[in-house]
């Protein structure tokens, strides 16, 4: 051993421990897919934002509708927009309706906490091209991308 040492490794407290995310070798191309995740719980955006980073997505964070309408108002575009159904002020599928009015062609990901035929119906007749359920794990937002990738 060498000086300064003890033989015993120090363990962490918890509240030292970091949840690490390991970044998908796609990220680093020079064309990566980009999405906006619009959801307003701080918490599940940012763990949503997490796990998108981590598949390769270059992700940009919205809390509120009218923050996304701003940031795709001046001219930002992206591959896919991920849209919570519970949105402060105005509802997801309100959201999704005036985005298409405005001639957003990105595909769009409604989110739904309570999942049912009739809140999913209200995404898809506003304009979404697919739904899923919360909360979101990596292995379901994989399976959401491979799915866009085919419409």
């Amino acid at each position: 051993m060498s000086a300064g040492t003890t033989g015993y490794k120090r363990l962490r407290k918890p509240e030292e421990t970091k949840m690490r995310i390991r970044k998908h070798d796609s990220y680093e191309t020079s064309n990566p897919m980009t999405a906006l995740l619009v959801d307003g719980v701080a918490e599940n955006r940012h763990l949503e934002h997490q796990i998108l980073e981590s598949i390769g997505i270059r992700t940009e964070p919205a809390n509120s509708a009218q923050e996304a309408m701003q940031l795709l108002l001046t001219g930002a575009n992206f591959d896919i927009i991920f849209v919570d159904f519970d949105l402060p002020i105005i509802s997801g599928p309100q959201f999704v309706m005036d985005m298409r009015a405005l001639g957003i062609q990105s595909k769009i990901v409604g989110m739904l906490s309570n999942f049912s035929d009739h809140n999913s119906q209200m995404f898809f007749e506003a304009g979404v091209n697919g739904n899923t359920q919360k909360p979101l794990t990596r292995e379901i937002f994989e399976h959401v991308i491979q799915i866009i990738h085919l419409i």
